[in-house]
């Protein structure tokens, strides 16, 4: 089973075999689903019976592919937001993977030096926002282990033989092979890849696209729906959207230049109707010399200037609203899609309501989309020992805080609640360390020990420093 790299078309080839035919037909049926879709997709720009497409009267791509996608993520930086922000905020503090050891057991100690070597967090960061690109991205796992890429990852003899971890998006990653066999757990998954493992670098120096297998490579898909390999771009269901922006800050811009200097007409007066072609050509000369050059004077005779007026419509109530169907689709607060602070009771709430989303993004894809195959596949490969009680878990450290304003701003309140509720007399309701607390402090005050030495009556010094004291009483 061969899959050309995109954006070339898949080539699937199967034996004539009772086998292939089974695999073929589940294939097709996969192909008839995904055919429907992009016909669904297509209708969907078609209006008034199919006389109107939506799709072509705007200018819109029906069908945006990789190339489209890395684009505008290169070029449009509210695009770059858009795929960056989820994975930014999630891996913004580091998950603790624990064995409930303390950090005693083999596993947490290589986990840990391991993620120290590689800077792994980096890294899953890094291929968090590549596959957001595309439909999918993967995170290469490099090791000594005397094999080429192509060959299976079987073992290692600890975590200092993984030596490098590098992250690709599907722009430089193709899938050569699938899994056939319906009776493996793989079915269906990739097999083989075929990566450009030098990426947007000019010289590879021979290396360039490699043949990598399946247990070498962390495959990373978001958004999925038909199948286990191909998830959704984050551009893709905004993509229109951002294309609409392009028109309404381009416009405005090219109406502010076009504006900016005034056009003129150029004609004749009444009386000198009948000007000839080369007075007319002077004129104009005599007007371009003014406009481009440091001419500050215009002679003409029998002519005018006509100037041509033009108004800018203001672009801010279309912006407004294509931005506010952006930051629907995505979940991201338009604060975040713009960088700018509107409101602190507005700015706090978009905060709650974007790290919740994030939250639950950490638990349904980050951890066991990303850390946790990672994890298990050097658990595999002999390059982490096995977690003590044969599990692990993953915590992640809560994203919400506030600011000192803003905690300050709740010290205030419960300190006036408490005052109110106790009639002014706190003390007969809650104790001084129950106190403390409410207002951020510790339980018990910090208190200085005092530090006592005792003194050598026979040392001289000492001596001379009793006597100066006696004088001086």
């Amino acid at each position: 089973m061969e899959y050309a790299a995109p954006p070339d078309p898949e080539v699937i080839h199967l034996a004539d075999t009772t086998k292939g035919k089974s695999i073929r037909s589940k294939l097709i049926a996969n192909l008839s689903d995904l055919f429907e879709r992009a016909q669904l997709a297509y209708r969907a720009g078609m209006q008034f019976g199919s006389d109107r497409n939506i799709d072509i009267s705007l200018g819109y791509k029906a069908k945006p592919e990789i190339r489209d996608f890395l684009s505008y993520y290169d070029r449009r930086g509210l695009a770059a937001t858009i795929v960056d922000a989820p994975a930014k905020t999630t891996w913004r503090k580091t998950p603790i993977v624990t064995d409930e050891t303390e950090g005693k057991s083999d596993f947490s100690k290589e986990w840990a030096k391991l993620s120290d070597n590689l800077n792994v967090y980096h890294y899953l960061e890094r291929v968090d926002r590549l596959s957001g690109i595309g439909r999918y991205g993967v995170l290469l796992i490099g090791a000594k282990d005397d094999k080429l890429l192509s060959e299976e990852l079987k073992v290692v003899t600890g975590p200092e033989q993984v030596i490098f971890l590098s992250a690709f998006g599907e722009q430089h990653v193709g899938i050569k092979k699938f899994e056939d066999d319906e009776h493996n757990p793989r079915f269906g998954h990739p097999l083989e890849y075929e990566i450009d493992l030098m990426g947007n670098l000019a010289s590879g120096k021979g290396l360039n696209k490699q043949r990598v297998h399946w247990s070498r490579v962390i495959h990373i898909a978001e958004g999925l729906l038909t199948d286990e390999v191909f998830g959704e771009p984050r551009l893709q269901k905004v993509f229109d959207r951002l294309f609409d922006l392009d028109k309404i800050v381009g416009s405005s811009a090219e109406g502010h230049w076009q504006t900016a200097v005034p056009g003129f007409a150029l004609g004749a007066e009444k009386e000198f109707a009948d000007m000839s072609d080369d007075d007319l050509k002077a004129m104009k000369e005599e007007w371009q010399n003014y406009i481009h050059g440091l001419q500050r004077l215009v002679s003409i005779k029998g002519g005018k200037f006509a100037p041509i007026k033009g108004e800018i419509a203001d672009p801010t109530a279309a912006f407004s609203v294509v931005i506010q169907l952006i930051s629907g689709k995505t979940g991201i607060p338009q604060r975040i899609l713009l960088g700018s602070e509107r409101g602190n009771l507005a700015s706090t709430q978009d905060q709650a309501n974007w790290l919740g989303r994030i939250a639950e993004r950490q638990l349904q894809f980050a951890e066991p989309r990303i850390l946790r195959p990672l994890i298990d596949r050097l658990r595999e490969i002999g390059a982490l020992s096995a977690p003590d009680g044969g599990t692990y878990k993953v915590e992640w450290p809560g994203l919400f805080y506030l600011t000192d304003e803003e905690q300050a701003e709740v010290y205030l309140k419960r300190a006036n609640a408490v005052k109110a509720i106790t009639g002014g007399f706190p003390e007969d309701i809650f104790t001084k360390p129950e106190l403390r607390v409410m207002l951020g402090a510790s339980p018990e005050p910090d208190k200085e020990e005092i530090t006592t030495h005792e003194l050598d009556e026979s040392d001289k010094e000492v001596i001379a420093e009793f006597e100066q004291l006696s004088t001086t009483d």
